[in-house]
């Protein structure tokens, strides 16, 4: 199984319409194709974890990346793995990601990894370990 995190900088005029079809796509689309993971909205970037059998992630990874819903996606981890950090996830949506906001702009802006982007990370992967409400994801927002 394989592991990717990117980030991108979103359209400024994506309105929350645009979320709730983004997760609503991606959640029937996930679950269809055995991915999980997660996908966090700041209101200027995105940045998201998906997870499953290889060729699936890339298959997802390239729809994704020619979506005009956003650009400079920027891939800043990729890893396989054994075990699922979202596995009850297809997708677990976060619209703020409170606390990190400026570790998420300045790694959107240069696509760097630093000491503060550890903790970030940390805290995004624990996200995985939030038991789902009843019926399996977070409501639209």
């Amino acid at each position: 199984m394989l592991s990717v995190i990117y980030v991108s900088v979103a359209d400024p005029l994506l309105s929350p319409a645009d979320i709730n079809a983004i997760l609503t796509s991606s959640r029937r689309n996930n679950a269809r194709d055995a991915l999980t993971g997660a996908l966090i909205y700041n209101g200027h970037n995105f940045m998201q974890l998906l997870e499953g059998p290889a060729d699936r992630v890339d298959a997802c990874l390239a729809v994704i990346r020619d979506d005009s819903r956003h650009s400079g996606m920027i891939e800043i981890r990729r890893r396989a793995i054994e075990r699922r950090d979202f596995a009850d996830w297809a997708m677990l949506y976060e619209p703020a990601f409170h606390g990190h906001e400026a570790e998420f702009a300045r790694l959107a802006a240069n696509g760097r990894l630093d000491p503060e982007f550890e903790r970030m990370l940390g805290n995004f992967v624990a996200l995985g370990r939030r038991p789902p409400p009843s019926g399996g994801q977070a409501p639209l927002q």
